[in-house]
């Protein structure tokens, strides 16, 4: 029996070994962990039956193979198609050729041993050239920034994001100044990305009165509840961790970004996502592309049911006590 922490939750697990079957992937005598106490929000109405680990190493504190060593898997891909309701992609082994890759991808170097965390810098809603510099987080040795599909929504360090805050006008509750709200802009291991307005505003549905854990954690928050509001989507997480201020780049990411983990090179590739989800070439001639046109589906903001948050919890923080988490 043992505790684990999870990027929804803590909960208490016990091991056992079983054959796992997931299309024409079999693994016997698998490890896995059966969760017998929880507090994890999202399993209440989930509509899944398991969590499988996807990081880049063995899974903080064990020694057993992982479901996707088991199954010969080194490589995988993660798109999620914009429009609310729609699907995503989990795709197990290469999406392209290896030599594409390599001259039309973005690439990340991983520097973590339990996450897929990278460094970024100059975090921004305006150009760094005009930018006011008190107001830009991540300059001068940067941040570490986690890719991760199991959180709903952009987290950063409540300082940067007050930071941010001065940068930007206020987001009116009727999503009324969406098309007037600037780009995001961030530096990914050396390669610039940029997030729009539709990436980081999302429109509040469901039973809002109810979701208080995932409400406290929300960073631009206004004081009235109410429903079918518009509000940045930030979630704010104060952790240090061996290479800087930790932020986390949850889903909206995957909308814009068709993005590759490769566990064996222990790096990350990004291309454009298009409206399908199909990979478009980052580089066109060697040179960085803009993001692709928007359609009409894009000019709206994200709708989000608090109680169908994921909030952010890192897997090594077996120990929240700690000063100085190690990725």
């Amino acid at each position: 029996v043992a505790k684990h922490v999870y990027g929804s939750g803590p909960c208490i697990s016990m091991q056992g070994y079983e054959n796992v079957t997931v299309g024409p992937f079999v693994s016997v005598n698998q490890s896995f962990w059966e969760i017998i106490n929880h507090q994890i929000q999202a399993l209440d109405s989930a509509k899944f039956a398991a969590i499988v680990g996807i990081g880049p190493n063995f899974a903080y504190g064990n020694t057993e193979e992982t479901l996707l060593m088991s199954f010969g898997v080194t490589e995988f891909s993660v798109c999620l198609q914009r429009a609310s309701g729609s699907p995503g992609y989990l795709t197990w082994g290469p999406s392209v050729e290896p030599e594409n890759k390599e001259h039309f991808y973005a690439k990340a170097r991983v520097m973590g041993k339990h996450h897929w965390v990278t460094a970024m810098h100059n975090v921004s809603f305006q150009p760094l050239a005009t930018a006011d510099p008190a107001t830009v987080p991540c300059t001068g040795q940067g941040c570490a920034v986690i890719i991760d599909s199991g959180t709903s929504l952009i987290a950063a360090p409540g300082m940067a994001l007050m930071q941010l805050s001065r940068q930007i006008e206020p987001i009116m509750e009727d999503c009324s100044n969406l098309h007037q709200l600037p780009t995001l802009r961030f530096n990914i291991d050396g390669t610039e990305f940029t997030l729009p307005p539709q990436a980081y505003v999302m429109r509040v549905t469901g039973a809002v009165m109810e979701a208080d854990s995932i409400w406290d954690i929300l960073f631009f928050k206004p004081r009235l509840r109410k429903i079918n509001m518009c509000m940045p989507a930030f979630m704010q997480i104060d952790m240090m961790s061996q290479f800087g201020p930790v932020w986390i780049m949850g889903m909206p990411f995957f909308r814009y970004y068709h993005t590759t983990f490769d566990r064996t090179t222990k790096e990350m590739h990004f291309a454009r996502a298009g409206p399908d989800c199909f990979p478009h070439p980052y580089h066109v001639n060697g040179t960085d592309t803009e993001l692709l046109a928007l359609t009409s589906e894009d000019l709206v903001p994200m709708d989000m049911d608090p109680k169908a948050m994921i909030p952010p919890s890192l897997s090594s923080l077996i120990d929240t006590s700690m000063k100085i988490i190690d990725l």
